[in-house]
Order: structure tokens, then C-alpha cells, then sequence
């Protein structure tokens, strides 16, 4: 038996397959065939497996994604085009973009160096700009930007790409499937007016429509940016009037007494319970506590605390967040319960579903009523107590993990300081 795709030739075994029907939409190459350079059969046979599964990927990627491969390859041809063209300080343009000084000035340029045929063309502009879809731009943007992508969690970067996806299938439901370097002016005005009909029907809030908006330019932008293009983005300056942001609504000492007291939130999860307890005397950002591993909570210290700090489930918002925060009260018990369960299993680092659940139960509860208030009300509520209590500016700033604003000299406080400035209204645990 030869083996799954596999050939051998000589004394070589070599991978013959041919693409499958089903994926020729992105890729439109006939046969894959390449020498595996080796003549052990058992090892062909596991280069082979390796291949046909890294294709196979490949292909189904693309297929979910609607990107076709020979797109992809098209667009790092012309990028390596434009590369050509800047290295020496030519502005990068195709053949038919070209006058004749600029034209003169390339053949030139070629008569004075050695180069390449592929570099001849790519300095005379005879590589075409590719017709990119708007879904092969994104793919292009969201790998160009993967360095902002480093300090996310899996949650939080899945919920960024799903809204540039959400801006893309909008655009393409109100203007159509446009290719990126086609869509001009009109067609961003078009978009423009499809959501002012949109806020209207469905009572939405500018804010909405404007994050698609914001998402659009800023992957043409990059997309201009990757392909050294100085055309205007058609997107620019066209964003909808927004509406005055609403501040959030800090809770009271009432309502957090209410809503921690046993069976007050029966019908939340016990973890989503331990979790909005954990929050009360800490002040910590929902995603901050969600994202804490064992480690983190430190119970066997004279001041027992939490070390909110990159790692493996999420990142930080800023360098300044990372800090070490006392546990009191209530919160101090939701960590204990936490250790005891072996910390938050599968929820750990899941804040957006956290937040949806625990929001909803807390207006189901009839004890959040005022639509400005929301979980993260509890960290506005540490804060005010904080400000009321006149405690320093880097005192705070080291508590809420802001930033502080005049020149930072030594560690600030103490944990046991610390515990003492949150100790007067720390609530207890019932």
C-alpha cells in the first residue's frame, strides 16, 4: 500500500493530492504535488499526515472566513511590491498611476543598479494592486495587529473581533459586497445614512452605530498603511452626533448590604455571587477579579490580599493597574469560598458573560432599578468612598490602579496601610 497521498518517484516520496471541490472556492490550484525529501516510507507517511492536516486547516479557516487563499497570496505580492518601491524611496504606485518624469525616472534608477526581474517590475509598477474583499483586508488587519492583541484575554479578543466582523456584515448588508481599494466616499456616506434609518427603527443610540463606523476606518486605514497608500479613508469625518455619555451611577451602601445577604440573589450561580462579593471591598474591575488564578490570592500573609497582575487568562488595562489590594469584609470571605473551590474553573477570565449575568440578575432582583447603575457601580462606589474620606491622590491612584500624576518616588503604601484607609467602610460579611 503507497500510503495517503503519497508518491514515490526515484528514491523520493513526494505529496501528490489534488485540491478537493468542496475548498477550490480558495484555493484555485488544481494539484498540490512537492517532494517530501525523504526515502523512509514511515516517515513520509507522517510528513504526509502533517501536511494534508496543516491543508486541511488552511482551507477550512478560509472557507468560514470567505477568504480566498489566492487573495491572500495576491496581496503579499503586491506588499512585497510596495516594499521594493520604498526601500528606494519611491512612492509606491502601479504602472498606470505613473507620469512619464516618474516613468523616466524608474528606467533610470534600473539602468544604475542591478536588479532583479521581479524587482523591475515591482519598481515599474507592473504588479497589480490586488482587488481585496473587505473580509481579506480584515483578515489582513487583524494579523497586523496582533501586538494589541497580547494583553487580552480569550474572552476580551474574541468580543474585539466580533465587532469588526459585526461592522463588516453591516457594511455589506447596506451597500454590498464592495472590494476594500473600490469602496469610496459614497459608499461610507451610503453606510452613514443606513444607520441613521437604523437608530430610528430600532431606537438605538449613535454610540452604536458610530463603533461600526470607527471599526471600518480604522481597518482601511491600516490596510492603506500595510500597502503604502496616501489616499484619503473614505470613512473620515463622517461619524454620527453622539449623545452625551450618561456617567454610571455609583450603588449605595443600602443596596450592596441588599444584594450580598444570603438568598437575596438565589437564582445567580454561587461563583457569579462569590464573585460580585469579591468586588465590594476591593474596587477591582470586574475583569481584574474574574481573571485571578490561585496564586493571586494570598490568604496566608498578616494582611491577607489579592495580587491583581498580568497572566495567563488576561492582561492588564494599563502598567499602572497591577497592585496589590487588602481583603476586608465580605470580600474577604468571597476569596476564602474562592480558594475552597479551587478557584473559578471554567469561568475563570469569561468577564463579559459574568457581567451579563450577574447585570441581569441584579435588576431581576428589583434592587438595582436605575438604569446607570450596573456591576461596575461597585467600583465607582469604592472610589466615592475613597474621595469622601479625602484619602491622598496616590493613595487612590494606587488602590483603583489609575494612573498617578505627578512623578512616582518609592512603593507608596503599605498593605497594612492600605487595609486600614478601606477598613472604616468595609462592608462586613453577613
Amino acid at each position: 500500500m503507497w500510503g495517503l497521498h503519497l508518491k514515490k518517484r526515484g528514491r523520493w516520496w513526494h505529496y501528490y493530492r489534488a485540491v478537493p471541490e468542496r475548498f477550490c472556492d480558495v484555493d484555485n490550484r488544481r494539484l498540490i504535488s512537492f517532494s517530501l525529501r525523504t526515502c523512509d516510507f514511515t516517515q513520509a507517511k507522517l510528513l504526509a499526515a502533517q501536511v494534508s492536516c496543516d491543508l486541511e486547516g488552511d482551507w477550512q479557516r478560509s472557507l468560514d472566513a470567505g477568504v480566498s487563499l489566492a487573495s491572500s497570496d495576491l496581496a503579499d505580492r503586491y506588499g512585497a511590491a510596495v516594499a521594493v518601491q520604498m526601500e528606494r524611496t519611491l512612492k509606491p504606485k502601479t504602472a498606470g498611476d505613473l507620469t512619464d518624469t516618474d516613468l523616466i525616472d524608474r528606467l533610470r534608477l534600473l539602468l544604475n543598479e542591478q536588479t532583479s526581474t521581479s524587482e523591475k517590475k515591482a519598481i515599474l509598477g507592473l504588479v497589480e494592486q490586488p482587488k481585496l474583499s473587505m473580509t481579506d483586508a480584515f483578515e489582513r488587519f487583524w494579523t497586523h495587529i496582533e501586538d494589541e492583541r497580547n494583553g487580552l484575554s480569550h474572552d476580551q479578543a474574541r468580543v474585539k473581533r466580533n465587532g469588526y466582523l459585526k461592522a463588516l456584515s453591516n457594511f455589506n448588508a447596506a451597500v454590498g459586497d464592495v472590494p476594500m481599494y473600490a469602496v469610496e466616499r459614497q459608499h461610507a456616506m451610503a453606510f452613514r445614512t443606513w444607520w441613521l434609518t437604523r437608530l430610528k427603527e430600532k431606537n438605538l443610540k449613535p454610540h452604536t452605530g458610530n463603533k461600526d463606523i470607527n471599526a471600518l476606518r480604522r481597518l482601511i486605514s491600516t490596510n492603506f498603511d500595510i500597502d503604502g497608500v496616501e489616499t484619503p479613508n473614505p470613512f473620515a469625518r463622517i461619524k454620527l452626533k453622539d449623545e452625551a455619555q450618561v456617567p454610571r451611577t455609583p450603588f449605595s451602601a443600602e443596596q450592596i448590604t441588599m444584594f450580598i445577604k444570603p438568598n437575596a440573589m438565589k437564582k445567580l450561580a454561587p461563583e457569579f455571587q462569590r464573585l460580585l462579593r469579591l468586588l465590594v471591598n476591593t474596587g477591582m474591575r470586574p475583569v481584574e477579579a474574574i481573571g485571578l488564578e490561585l496564586d493571586d490570592v494570598i490568604l496566608e500573609h498578616e494582611v491577607p490580599h489579592v495580587h491583581v497582575r498580568k497572566n495567563a487568562v488576561r492582561g492588564l488595562k494599563t502598567d499602572h493597574s497591577e497592585r496589590l489590594l487588602p481583603l476586608l469584609g465580605v470580600s474577604l470571605q468571597a476569596a476564602e469560598e474562592l480558594v475552597v473551590a479551587g478557584g473559578w474553573g471554567k469561568r475563570l477570565g469569561k468577564n463579559m458573560y459574568a457581567t451579563s449575568i450577574i447585570n441581569r440578575n441584579l435588576r431581576d432582583s428589583g434592587i438595582v432599578t436605575d438604569k446607570r447603575q450596573s456591576l461596575y457601580s461597585l467600583r465607582h462606589w469604592f472610589q466615592d468612598q475613597l474621595t469622601k474620606r479625602d484619602v491622598v491622590d496616590r493613595a487612590q491612584a494606587q488602590l483603583m490602579g489609575h494612573k498617578f500624576q505627578r512623578p512616582k518616588y518609592g512603593y507608596g503604601k503599605d498593605l497594612a496601610e492600605l487595609r486600614d484607609i478601606i477598613a472604616p467602610f468595609s462592608i462586613a460579611a453577613p
